[in-house]
C-alpha cells in the first residue's frame, strides 16, 4: 500500500467550458471533495471569477494525480497542498502556474516554507531568494470561463492577426 496523506488543491485560470466536466470527473478520481467532512463537487462548482479548492484524505504521496495532470495539460494554474505521512516524506506544497513545470516546495508542519541552506547557496542571490519565496505564495487567478467557440476564435486572431 502507497503511503498517504491528505491533501488540498486550488485550481483557476482561463478554462474552456467543454473542460470543466473533464477536472470536475479528474478530482473525483482522486477522492476529491468541495470540503474536509465530504460533500460532492459537480460542474456547478466552477463558477466565473471564483478559484475552486477540493479536499481529500488518505492520497498515495499526498497527490491528485488525476487533477494535476489535467490542470497541467490545459493550463490551468493550481496550488496542492499535502501533508506528511511519517516516516516517508513530508508536508510540500507544489505551484502550477498555468505555464512550465510544477515547483515543488518543502513546508514545516505550520504550513511554512522551508528553503534548505543548499538551495540558498544554488540561489546565489537575495533577490534570487526573493523571487523564490514569491513564487511559493503564488495564488491561482479565479476562473475565467471561456465558451468553446471563443477559444477557437483567439487562436485565430493571434495566428492571422
Amino acid at each position: 500500500m502507497a503511503d498517504r496523506a491528505s491533501a488540498s488543491i486550488v485550481i483557476g485560470g482561463n478554462i474552456p467550458r467543454s473542460c470543466i466536466s473533464g477536472l470536475i470527473e479528474a478530482i473525483t478520481n482522486d477522492g476529491g471533495r468541495a470540503d474536509w467532512e465530504g460533500e460532492a463537487l459537480d460542474a456547478s462548482a466552477v463558477r466565473d471569477g471564483t478559484t475552486l479548492e477540493a479536499f481529500a484524505y488518505e492520497l498515495p504521496g499526498g497527490t491528485f494525480d488525476w487533477t494535476e495532470e489535467f490542470c497541467e495539460d490545459h493550463g490551468l494554474a493550481y496550488v496542492r497542498n499535502s501533508g506528511s505521512c511519517a516516516g516517508a516524506f513530508g508536508p510540500e506544497r507544489v505551484i502550477f502556474t498555468g505555464t512550465g513545470a510544477a515547483v515543488q516546495f518543502d513546508m514545516t508542519e505550520s504550513d511554512e516554507i522551508v528553503l534548505a541552506r543548499s538551495m540558498i547557496r544554488d540561489l546565489g542571490t537575495m533577490e534570487a531568494i526573493e523571487a523564490w519565496f514569491r513564487l511559493a505564495e503564488f495564488v491561482p487567478p479565479p476562473f475565467t470561463i471561456i465558451e468553446d467557440g471563443d477559444a477557437a476564435t483567439r487562436v485565430e486572431e493571434v495566428l492571422h492577426g
